[in-house]
C-alpha cells in the first residue's frame, strides 16, 4: 500500500505523449525508417513509450531523450 502511494507520487519527467511523438520523430525523420501505423505497431509503441517513461521517471542523471532512442534503436533492431 505505502508502495503504491509512493509510486503514485513520483512525478514524470516526460508524457507518455511526447514519449510516443518524440519516438515515432525519431523512427520517421531520424532513421529514415517506414512504418506502417497498424494497431499492432501502434500499441508496441505506445507499450515503448511508457517504458522510456518509466525509465526516466527512475533514473534522474539521464536524459529522456537518450532513454527514447535507446529504446527506439532496440525496437529497430527487432524489424
Amino acid at each position: 500500500m505505502i508502495q503504491d502511494i509512493t509510486m503514485a507520487q513520483k512525478k514524470h519527467r516526460i508524457t507518455k505523449e511526447e514519449a510516443l511523438s518524440f519516438l515515432l520523430t525519431y523512427i520517421v525523420v531520424e532513421q529514415n525508417q517506414n512504418i506502417v501505423l497498424d494497431q499492432l505497431t501502434l500499441f508496441n509503441l505506445t507499450n515503448l513509450a511508457l517504458r522510456a517513461v518509466d525509465e526516466a521517471t527512475d533514473s534522474e542523471g539521464i536524459i529522456p531523450h537518450e532513454i527514447i532512442e535507446s529504446l527506439a534503436k532496440e525496437y529497430l533492431d527487432t524489424l
